[in-house]
């Protein structure tokens, strides 16, 4: 019910829209882990090489922690999830109600946790 009153306004449903799309935007976190997992080391890939190019350049480095020789990809992800993600998604959550994406968003927080735990800096732990 609701919902249908939010629906109501012109307003509001722009704001919606715009709130989906930049939650499809930013929704790596929210998706199953291994393709969570895939799509974080695609976008660390991107950042390292405009983290190498900046400095082959000898241009001001814009993200100094995707250094690629220095970079904890689970402490980004974490941070990531943290300052974007969390707040964000619990307000989508609390207006569509969407229990497996969040899901996932706390399993996805739990597995990059047990990696920086580990003080390891990778995308997956070393095979046992």
């Amino acid at each position: 019910e609701s919902v249908k009153t939010v629906l109501t306004s012109p307003e509001n449903r722009i704001l919606i829209k715009r709130m989906l799309i930049k939650c499809a935007d930013i929704s790596n976190p929210c998706r199953p882990r291994e393709q969570c997992i895939e799509w974080a080391g695609r976008i660390s890939e991107e950042y390292f090489a405009q983290t190498d190019e900046e400095k082959r350049q000898g241009l001001p480095v814009v993200m100094p922690v995707f250094d690629r020789n220095t970079c904890s990809i689970p402490k980004s992800q974490i941070s990531f999830i943290d300052y974007f993600i969390t707040d964000m998604f619990d307000a989508w959550d609390a207006f569509a109600d969407l229990p497996n994406l969040m899901q996932h968003l706390d399993n996805n927080f739990k597995y990059w946790k047990g990696l920086d735990e580990r003080k390891l800096r990778s995308l997956r732990p070393p095979p046992e």
